[in-house]
């Protein structure tokens, strides 16, 4: 599972070869559940890498399944809903997603759910969520030019086009001991 986890975080590996460390993680290593849902949510992170959307779901309802009160698995299945254009689902799950201790992903979680509220068409939403996230962490670079466009007043039109952003999903999660 740690080879699953370093595939994630340091990005060096070829995709096959990386989710391939992750499978071998889950088929033949005893883990606990905390690892277990860290795993599933790492190899859905390579298959969002990849733009496999179904597969990425899969894995993050897995480790829900396994650990429901997990933020970080929320917030990766909230960003798989928004690329699949499930825009509400995508909002229930980084609503819980926000309660994540980790001041990154819960940066991330605002920064997603901001953008989930504007394509929803919720701008008011929207921006109190991307202020919310500069809030969280201070100079977040993607919150912060939906901040300034909205304080330059910008039209509504101009909030809806695209920005060249990505949405969040790339957090690996670290195991534990």
């Amino acid at each position: 599972a740690r080879d699953c986890y370093e595939a994630v975080k340091k990005n060096r590996l070829t995709a096959s070869r990386a989710l391939q460390l992750c499978d071998l993680a889950l088929e033949q290593e005893t883990l606990s559940p905390t690892n277990r849902a860290a795993t599933h949510i790492n190899r859905g992170i390579l298959y969002m890498r990849q733009l496999s959307h179904e597969r990425a779901m899969q894995d993050y309802e897995d480790a829900v399944a396994i650990m429901p009160d997990m933020p970080e698995a929320k917030i990766n299945l909230g960003a798989v809903f928004y690329y699949l254009g499930r825009y509400p689902e995508a909002l229930a799950a980084l609503n819980e997603g926000v309660n994540v201790p980790d001041v990154e992903a819960r940066a991330a979680a605002y920064y997603n759910r901001a953008l989930t509220h504007e394509r929803m068409g919720n701008l008011e939403a929207a921006y109190a969520d991307y202020s919310q996230a500069l809030a969280v962490q201070p100079g977040h670079r993607r919150a912060e030019r939906p901040i300034d466009l909205q304080r330059q007043q910008v039209v509504a039109a101009d909030a809806h086009a695209p920005r060249g952003v990505e949405l969040r999903h790339d957090a690996a999660l670290q195991l534990e001991g």
